[in-house]
């Protein structure tokens, strides 16, 4: 069975690399994160439960609504501390801002975490070790699309394919977010500002092209994108951006709502990662 791992970076609009520096010039004291619950609530009434990588900055303003998140069965994961690109910090300074991470959602939701992404999926080979050294079993931040000047892509050359999408070395895995190429070009289907750009018999018609050669699927949203509401004094960060972070907000919840409901209808299974591991581990006879 085809499966489909649903995810939300828990954050917020300000730490979009493109408009970080117009928090202070907004000026606005809106939030989004704290709006999520009655799609998660909508979700899991459903049947679908997300993996949720929360930024530590975002918890300590949310406390209640981590732990709400977690309560309706949603997983809980790591994205980090401030946004903060992982190829610009030293290992040791990885090191240290991922585990006080970890630690404060852990104190949050009384429950290890086990997965991590990197903001703007900036991971870096060299530093796996560092996250499997905190406890983390598994990373969601592989991405192949070099089109992206902030991305990075990693060497999987070290690891073993399992399936579609799905890489481990030893006990620990790597979950891989799809692109779709065409024409010799990579075109994002996976989510964020593509999917609220793209009508939605696009994105269809891209899956059943992702399905000629993958199983698997990982998708990515944000809390501002299934909060739909304006963004007061949006349009100070300037046309382009304002354009960014605008285009197919309204009925953006809806619209992925229908999506998710078609795929049902097309044999897919919706999995938490860490759910996936632990069904892994089990048939191998491997405590995850």
């Amino acid at each position: 069975m085809r499966k489909f791992f649903l995810t939300l970076d828990l954050e917020e609009w300000y730490h979009l690399e493109y408009v970080k520096e117009y928090k202070d010039i907004i000026s606005s004291e809106q939030r989004f994160a704290s709006k999520v619950i009655p799609f998660l609530k909508t979700m899991a009434d459903n049947g679908v439960y997300l993996t949720v990588f929360v930024l530590e900055e975002t918890a300590r303003e949310n406390r209640d609504i981590v732990k709400q998140i977690a309560d309706l069965g949603h997983e809980i994961g790591c994205h980090g501390k401030e946004h903060e690109l992982v190829y610009e910090l030293t290992t040791k300074e990885f090191r240290k801002r991922i585990g006080e991470s970890k630690k404060v959602l852990e104190d949050i939701i009384g429950k290890p975490i086990k997965g991590y992404r990197a903001p703007c999926f900036s991971m870096e080979n060299e530093k796996f070790d560092v996250l499997w050294d905190l406890g983390f079993i598994y990373d969601a931040s592989l991405i192949r699309f070099k089109e992206h000047k902030l991305y990075n892509v990693m060497d999987m050359s070290s690891f073993d394919k399992m399936e579609s999408m799905i890489y481990r070395k030893g006990d620990k895995y790597e979950f891989e977010t799809p692109t779709l190429e065409i024409m010799g070009k990579s075109i994002p289907i996976s989510g964020g500002g593509y999917f609220r750009l793209f009508p939605l018999w696009l994105m269809k018609y891209f899956m059943r092209k992702h399905w000629e050669k993958e199983d698997n699927f990982v998708f990515y949203i944000h809390p501002f994108e299934i909060v739909g509401e304006t963004l007061e004094n949006g349009k100070r960060m300037g046309t382009k951006n304002h354009f960014r972070f605008q285009v197919g907000r309204p009925g953006l919840s809806e619209k992925l709502i229908r999506y998710i409901k078609w795929l049902k209808k097309q044999n897919v299974e919706f999995m938490k990662f860490s759910d996936y591991i632990d069904l892994n581990s089990h048939e191998e006879g491997i405590e995850a």
